[in-house]
């Protein structure tokens, strides 16, 4: 009887300062969904995944993905980190794919691409989060990336070189073939899943007492979780801000997540510039418990991006019961739907007057609660790794 077809998934990114963003969050979420599919789910395929890696190729792994969290590093992971765990990738993951006979390997942090992996007989899958930078390169290439023309590049081969390209949205495998030239055989589209049980249940934390301890108790608020950099739009969630206090709407602006000691002070200058200084809490990090019962009391999420990949935090609000103001277009509009008001980013007046009117007409926002709840299920963990096992068993051919 012939083995399993095995596939490699890689969750070494965690202990790297991959593993509390988005990047993280997506490969626990997937690792965890496939962990629970049935076997008739799975049939002919091995998933092994790969916790460590040094850099003569040894290796170690766990057939139970769906439990590892991290080693000693992802505690607080350090740029160091990422380089070291970037090199090691690209000279060492060969050896140790043909160590353990794998037939692919999943790269999910595409931000280092390995080399020899043909040699010995393995393909490679690597998932797409996003390409910002290849979009906006005047804001995402600098010097230490060799510039726009040399980030381009990487961006271009670290894709064109793979044997299957995971786009976590239509919008994004979209941009993969017209702006990098793969051939669109070659890119599938997985959307992105979340526990949307876990988001739709009440908080466990008491509700009053985190408000308290984010002075948000009293405060009418809206809520954005997320960085700071050039796409996310600071200058337009202030804007919007600025024009919902003005049309009547006594509005905060709540910000989750940390901001990076470099980034606070761009987001008070946007916030001084508009005016609403006072009306912006920067909360920092916020634990997921913490995180849903601030969706539960919030008025709205705002995520106005310029540009996502996906869009998680959108998800995360509609399941637990947010009314949500986004981008339209794109990958926001089209995770969005009709579950959300869908506004130019551009265009701080019309966001703006969204918020207010979430503000006064109940009927609008319990509408939008409704629809959110049900279109969040689209986007449930157990449908990502139903989708990504499927997309194994083609790529390789199995059962």
């Amino acid at each position: 009887m012939s083995r399993p077809l095995r596939i490699l998934f890689d969750l070494t990114p965690l202990d790297t300062p991959s593993g509390p963003r988005g990047i993280g969050r997506y490969i626990r979420e997937l690792a965890l969904g496939l962990s629970q599919l049935g076997p008739e789910e799975l049939s002919g395929i091995e998933i092994i995944g790969l916790t460590s890696l040094d850099w003569t190729g040894a290796c170690e792994t766990t057939r139970d993905i769906g439990s590892y969290r991290g080693g000693p590093r992802s505690v607080s992971p350090t740029e160091k980190d990422f380089y070291e765990w970037a090199y090691r990738q690209r000279l060492a993951l060969w050896r140790a794919a043909k160590r353990m006979e794998v037939d692919a390997v999943h790269i999910c942090d595409p931000h280092a691409t390995p080399l020899f992996l043909g040699l010995v007989g393995c393909r490679r899958i690597v998932t797409c989060h996003d390409l910002v930078p290849t979009k906006f390169p005047e804001h995402y290439f600098g010097a230490r990336d060799g510039g726009a023309f040399v980030g381009k590049r990487i961006e271009r081969r670290r894709y064109r070189s793979a044997d299957l390209v995971v786009a976590i949205s239509d919008a994004t495998r979209d941009d993969v073939v017209s702006l990098l030239g793969v051939p669109a055989e070659r890119v599938v589209r997985v959307h992105n899943g979340i526990d949307v049980d876990f988001w739709a249940a009440p908080p466990t934390v008491d509700v009053e007492a985190t408000l308290d301890r984010f002075g948000l108790r009293s405060k009418d608020y809206v809520l954005y979780v997320g960085g700071s950099d050039w796409r996310k739009n600071t200058e337009g969630m202030m804007a919007a801000l600025a024009r919902a206090r003005a049309g009547g709407a006594d509005l905060h602006l709540a910000w989750a997540g940390h901001l990076q000691a470099g980034h606070i002070e761009g987001v008070l200058r946007e916030a001084r510039r508009f005016g609403v200084l006072e009306a912006v809490s920067r909360l920092g990090y916020v634990s997921d418990d913490e995180l849903r019962a601030l969706y539960r009391a919030a008025r709205a999420h705002l995520l106005i991006s310029r540009c996502e990949g996906f869009g998680l935090t959108v998800v995360e609000a509609m399941a637990a019961g947010c009314p949500v103001v986004t981008t339209q277009g794109g990958s926001l509009g089209e995770v969005a739907g009709d579950a959300a008001l869908q506004v130019d980013p551009e265009d701080a007046t019309a966001t703006g007057n969204a918020l207010v009117r979430l503000c006064r007409e109940p009927d609008l926002a319990d509408d939008l609660v409704r629809r959110g709840r049900e279109r969040a299920r689209v986007f449930s963990r157990a449908a990502q790794a139903r989708a990504m096992a499927g997309v194994y068993r083609a790529f390789l051919g199995a059962g």
